[in-house]
């Protein structure tokens, strides 16, 4: 049965107009439980009275909201909370690195019923051609485009998410059984690491500071190894994440994306630039593949910026290779599901992804927030969204600190997994802060802090350490501290 709202009306704290104070407000309440699905909202003018704001102010939020999903309105009755949390687990997870989920079950219900009238079995029986059909890469067009990016849809690559796109990049990039060397991050994304690696190419740790990966030392480690013919005959390879980098949560400025620019066409280097969390409305930095189109493969999707479940990968090559690159995504496996692109173009054009992508913006800045006061200067750096962050440490302290939650029923990723060089000095934990519930966050992060302060005392050998390490020939790894 519907219940009347004990919701208490307020604004929330923020620069912005009336109409998104509420939201946020209201939105916050909803995803915390402080309202419950099924509860019903105060009326238009009743809650207008209230906190003394104009009538179409109410008008206007409550819209917002119905189109994330969050309320609905029933004629004569008036409005309901229509989000449904996650039913609570066991244990907390903070090593699966997706969104907050904020995609609603009706508004998913209704874009997959009138998906639905568009998909016959016809389009599903077909393979399509390799890369896509062109009016699937039109959509992966438009959903790019509004986030600032426009890529025209004939020169895209369709994958079953961006990390099957990665695996088919790291495959496309050499010929047949002869390996590159792929220079990354030093810690950074666990599946490029296992895909360069399945693939046999050889993979090099980067030094990082608080921009990202350092373009002035992957200089000197292209120009060593070059010198002394360490991989002869292969053209270098950079994978990078420029925007909230995995797992530092560090994004580069303008001019350090153009350094590194400069010195990939230096050594004649490709680009791999993993574009997934750059999930802004407003794209402030250019693009790498804005800056040398003619040797970056960029890679993005919808999945860590609407919901896990719509996995649809988009890859831009360099013209010379998107043949290449769509046979080799259609070896991996069938071209991705027609119900899946169909699905995005309804959320796009319905105008629900572009607010989803908002919502879930705003969502990680109060999660990342949290992660900041819980643990102050220890994180590596403190994005003003996203919703990973990241606790500089040495590879072992960070083994048993994970370990050590797990006990206490936090989940980690493993620490091992993001480290590019086995044995590399800089390490740490990605405290991931999209799956909990904010009162389960809240208990997950306080866990991990209190075992971080009880595993480590100033000057011990267990202190933390942050990433970042000068390079000489012969010696890769020794630590140092971030460079802002």
């Amino acid at each position: 049965m519907r219940v009347s709202s004990g919701w208490t009306p307020r604004l929330a704290d923020a620069a912005a107009p009336t109409s998104e104070r509420l939201v946020s407000a209201l939105a916050e309440d909803i995803l915390d439980g402080v309202v419950a699905e099924g509860e019903r909202l105060p009326a238009h003018r009743a809650l207008a009275d209230q906190l003394g704001v104009a009538l179409g102010t109410v008008s206007k939020a409550y819209a917002e909201l119905g189109l994330r999903g969050l309320v609905r309105g029933t004629h004569g009755r008036g409005m309901f909370v229509s989000y449904r949390a996650s039913p609570t687990s066991g244990s907390i997870d903070l090593a699966m690195n997706m969104p907050p989920r904020l995609l609603s079950d009706r508004v998913i219900a209704d874009a997959l019923a009138a998906s639905a009238g568009r998909v016959d079995a016809e389009v599903l029986s077909a393979c399509g051609p390799p890369g896509g059909r062109l009016e699937y890469r039109r959509t992966a067009a438009a959903w790019l485009a509004s986030t600032g990016l426009e890529i025209p849809a004939e020169e895209l690559v369709l994958a079953h998410g961006a990390q099957q796109g990665i695996a088919a990049v790291l495959m496309a990039v050499s010929p047949p059984g002869r390996p590159v060397p792929v220079y990354t991050e030093e810690v950074t994304f666990h599946g490029a690491l296992s895909y360069a690696r399945l693939a046999g190419h050889p993979v090099h740790g980067v030094p990082i500071d608080r921009q990202g990966l350092r373009p002035d030392l992957l200089d000197r480690m292209l120009a060593h190894d070059a010198r002394s013919a360490a991989h002869p005959g292969a053209r270098p390879v950079v994978y990078v994440t420029p925007t909230l980098h995995n797992p530092t949560g560090a994004t580069m400025c303008a001019s350090r994306r153009r350094e590194l620019v400069r010195v990939a066409r230096a050594h004649d280097t490709l680009i791999i630039e993993d574009d997934v969390y750059a999930v802004s409305e407003e794209r402030l930095m250019p693009a790498l593949v804005s800056l040398a189109p003619e040797r970056t493969f960029y890679v993005s999707s919808a999945s860590k910026a609407l919901s896990p479940a719509i996995r649809l990968g988009m890859v831009k090559p360099p013209c010379a290779f998107r043949p290449r690159l769509a046979d080799t995504v259609r070896a991996l496996g069938l071209p991705v599901s027609p119900l899946i692109c169909v699905l995005l173009d309804e959320l796009v054009s319905a105008g629900i992804a572009s607010t989803v992508r908002a919502s879930i913006r705003d969502e990680g800045a109060r999660r990342t927030a949290l992660a900041h006061e819980q643990f102050g200067s220890a994180l590596f750096v403190t994005p003003k969204t996203g919703y990973h962050v990241f606790v500089p440490m040495p590879p072992e302290q960070a083994r048993r600190l994970a370990a050590a939650a797990q006990d206490e029923g936090v989940l980690l990723t493993d620490p091992d997994t993001m480290m590019a060089d086995p044995g590399q000095r800089a390490g740490g934990v990605r405290l991931s802060l999209g799956a909990p519930t904010m009162p389960e966050l809240a208990r997950g992060l306080s866990i991990v802090r209190g075992l971080l302060a009880a595993s480590a005392s100033p000057g011990s050998p267990g202190s933390p350490v942050s990433p970042g390490s000068r390079v000489s020939p012969g010696s890769r790894v020794s630590p140092v501290s971030p460079v802002e």
